[in-house]
């Protein structure tokens, strides 16, 4: 299986707009126009996951649409995969998709690069906003995944203006 664990686009600060609260920050236009070409840069790369599981929190939810649209494929919301999500998370959703070949789940920082450190046994790796990476496993589970690929914004910027 390949887990996809995406952090969500660009979004906007904090401020009067979201009464200071983080849950209802949204993507900022250059966040969405970023998070378009991105997932045609994923489109490009043949990444086409079974599902995009997402944290409530809108900046994920709109990430999660972009990326489903352009791949064409379905979106589940995943509400432990809110910020401090844990591997256990994404390990349980993986269990209710046993005959899925790609997840992909897309979350916040620094719980992206906690989640593939755990499940890869290695370093933590740094998520920028709109970053993918990509852990095979046979079975996976905390030290038994290998970090096969993570694509910084800038590289699936450039693979989906190719396309």
């Amino acid at each position: 299986m390949l887990i996809g664990l995406l952090r969500h686009g660009i979004a906007e600060e904090p401020g009067p707009a979201t009464d200071y609260r983080d849950a209802p920050r949204r993507l900022t236009p250059r966040g969405v126009e970023r998070m378009e070409r991105e997932a045609h840069g994923m489109r490009r790369l043949g990444i086409t996951p079974d599902v995009v599981l997402h944290s409530p929190l809108v900046r994920c939810v709109q990430t999660a649409q972009i990326v489903g649209g352009v791949l064409g494929v379905p979106l589940r919301r995943l509400d432990s995969l809110a910020p401090g999500a844990r591997t256990d998370a994404v390990l349980d959703a993986v269990a209710e998709y046993p005959d899925a070949e790609v997840l992909m789940f897309c979350g916040h920082q620094p719980d992206m690069s906690l989640i593939t450190a755990e499940l890869t046994g290695g370093a933590m790796v740094d998520y920028k906003k709109g970053s993918l990476g990509l852990v095979e496993a046979d079975s996976p589970g905390p030290g038994r995944g290998v970090l096969r690929a993570l694509y910084p914004p800038r590289v699936l910027r450039v693979l989906g203006d190719e396309g």
